[in-house]
């Protein structure tokens, strides 16, 4: 019987694009935020974007194949801003804040539709919610959740940041169960990417997977698409979630009864 449900954030909570008004005002308060911390990089904002572009796709790069989370002071010294030879007494602390504004100013950000009557739906029903994500910050999840006004609805947040372990490996859904306090067999999983998600939830064993579409990622799961990694319902909207899990667990006591 499913209890407990988990949420990827980027993607699932709430959709992002990347635009040049964001990647402008992005560059401008990164560029600003080193200066005022004596950290001297590029003469103009525009002209920093490049190096921090480079240093990103090295960082997912590594990740990806690792499948695990930096501090982010060593994410920033040795990756982001890794043309500039930043000497890590200059960068220390600084890291957390960084990846904030990377994760949070980078893309434009909006809620997904329903999300605030979906939560209540399922809340109002019992169900305990949670949240897994491979994220750099260690504070964009609360953050971005509060902003959405939904922080109220989530136990358990459980991302990378923290413990160090990206999805697709098990170790982070299994933090999040322990975290929880129930076992893989009443746990369902909601998230975008079939990359980071859908192998993610098969990896850890959960019987319930259900993938939200989003065509912003199509590009990157394009690889895993003729693996075999299938969600055991997709959806296009959040509203969706709530009839899937309550018929779910209503086969399950129906199947319990016949035997």
């Amino acid at each position: 019987m499913i209890r407990a449900i988990f949420f990827d954030i980027g993607g699932t909570v709430h959709t992002q694009d990347a635009t040049p008004a964001n990647d402008k005002a992005y560059a401008e308060e990164l560029h600003g935020y080193l200066q005022v911390h004596g950290i001297e990089t590029t003469k103009t904002p525009e002209l920093l974007l490049p190096h921090v572009n480079e240093g990103a796709k090295a960082y997912k790069k590594f990740t990806e194949q690792e499948l695990i989370e930096l501090p982010g002071d060593v994410i920033w010294r040795e990756y982001m801003l890794r043309d500039f030879g930043i000497p890590p007494d200059r960068i220390k602390g600084l890291g957390e804040e960084l990846s904030y504004m990377f994760d949070r100013r980078r893309k434009e950000i909006v809620q997904r539709k329903g999300l605030h009557e979906t939560l209540e739906a399922l809340k109002s029903r019992g169900y305990r919610l949670g949240v897994i994500s491979n994220i750099m910050s260690v504070t964009f999840v609360p953050r971005i959740l509060k902003e959405h006004g939904v922080d109220q609805y989530f136990e358990t947040l459980v991302m990378s940041s923290v413990c160090g372990i990206r999805k697709p490996r098990p170790e982070i859904f299994e933090i999040a169960l322990r975290d929880m306090g129930i076992c893989k067999s009443e746990a369902c999983y909601i998230g975008d990417t079939i990359s980071r998600d859908v192998r993610g939830v098969r990896n850890a064993g959960w019987p319930l997977m259900i993938q939200i579409d989003n065509p912003r990622i199509y590009h990157k799961d394009e690889k895993y698409r003729d693996m075999g990694y299938e969600a055991d319902f997709r959806i296009e909207t959040l509203p969706e979630i709530v009839p899937i899990v309550e018929a779910y667990n209503q086969n399950l006591r129906e199947g319990a009864q016949e035997t």
